[in-house]
């Protein structure tokens, strides 16, 4: 893999026929990660799915992240984004976040982005702040975790009209 993964990383908008790439990826990099037939669901109307792809020593492009959004009318909201953990800290969470937003404000007229995010993933609230995004409040008890429960953090970025 090249020494600058971000800079040489591609952003496309993905299909179903990529949800096998996905799946491994997904599994490897979240606790509590979705099932095969979340993801599938994904794939449907309102839903815009972009991957973030690097080139191997092979020439070959391979998928090593992914950022799914919904979307109705004027907003969105980033369901899940996820980077291979073999390839996290290497700047690829900020491209993938912020070229794959602009890609959906410019083809669905996005004035906002929505997301929420665990209290205790403080590297993901710094790069959403990085990247413009507020916090506008929280949700008690919100997400699983092996001892209970834990707060989600909710944030927004709106763009210009």
């Amino acid at each position: 893999m090249a020494t600058d993964l971000a800079a040489t990383a591609m952003i496309k908008p993905l299909t179903i026929d990529n949800l096998g790439s996905m799946l491994p990826i997904e599994q490897a990099a979240h606790a509590y990660p979705w099932s095969e037939a979340v993801l599938a669901s994904c794939f449907g109307e309102r839903y815009r799915v972009f991957g973030l792809f690097i080139e191997e020593e092979t020439g070959q492009p391979q998928l090593v992240g992914y950022a799914i959004y919904q979307y109705l009318f004027e907003e969105a909201t980033l369901m899940n984004i996820c980077i291979n953990p073999n390839a996290q800290g290497r700047g690829l969470g900020n491209t993938l976040l912020s070229q794959s937003m602009q890609m959906l404000v410019d083809d669905a007229a996005i004035e906002v982005v929505f997301l929420e995010v665990r209290q205790s993933n403080q590297a993901a609230i710094a790069l959403y702040h990085k990247l413009g995004f507020t916090i506008d409040g929280e949700r008690k008890n919100y997400y699983e975790t092996a001892t209970g429960r834990e707060t989600a953090v909710l944030m927004s970025k709106r763009f210009s009209a």
